[in-house]
This record gives C-alpha cells, structure tokens and sequence, in this order.
C-alpha cells in the first residue's frame, strides 16, 4: 500500500518576537503494508529530521491531518490531493521544501509581488489560466 501523511506544525510559539516563530504544512510518504507501519516510519524519519536539520527547531509540535492510503498509484488520470483556499489577498512570504534530506534540504523563498508568484525572487511560471 502507498501512504501519504499530511501534517502541520508549529515551532517556537512562546517566543515575543513574531519573526521566531515558524507554522507550517507538510506531506510525507511511503510503502508499506499497514497505516501503523506508514505512521512508525513517518515518525521515525521526523525524528531523524528533528536530529540532521533546522526544519523542527526550537519548541516544536506536529499534528497529523490526514492519512490518505492507496493500493495502487493513477495511471490514466491525474488525482488532486489536497487543495486549500485562503481569503483576501496572498501576502506572506513562505520557505517550501521539496523532498528535503540530510545531504540537502531544497528550501525555496516563495512571496508574492503584484499578485504575481516569486520563488526565490523570480516570477513563477504561469502553467494555466481561466478567464
């Protein structure tokens, strides 16, 4: 079975100063046969992470959100896992990890300008667009 976790966190959050404090989300997967044993992996390798890198520092504290299983993966149609929608307009900037390990953590700046996507200062590509 293939597993996928969705999670949040919060780190530092009794800090004063509001630049220290860090939320977030994340996803992590797996193969495995049963949800314990995705569920021990997934905390085993946050634990690693905690251990090798910054992403967990401080005072820190992961939610689970979601456990999506999978018996096989699509092959003719692609599948939308999670979509989110915030009101108003896109304003924080944020640092977004892609398949980050130990060796190297793949962190990117993304903020906005305009209402125009940047990630580490360059506009984002524009890949689809209704009107």
């Amino acid at each position: 079975m293939y597993f996928i976790g969705n999670f949040q966190y919060v780190s530092d959050q009794q800090d004063n100063n509001e630049h220290q404090r860090r939320h977030g989300m994340f996803s992590m997967m797996i193969q495995v046969d049963s949800s314990k044993e995705a569920l021990d992996h997934f905390k085993q390798r946050l634990i690693e992470f905690r251990r090798s890198s910054t992403f967990f520092e401080g005072q820190c504290t992961i939610y689970i959100n979601q456990l999506l299983e999978f018996d096989q993966m699509p092959q003719h149609e692609a599948v939308m896992l999670n979509f989110k929608s915030y009101a108003g307009d896109p304003l924080l900037p944020y640092i977004a990890c892609v398949v980050p390990s130990e060796q190297h953590n793949a962190c990117k700046i993304h903020e906005w300008q305009n209402n125009q996507p940047l990630t580490d200062g360059h506009e984002d590509r524009l890949f689809l667009e209704f009107v």
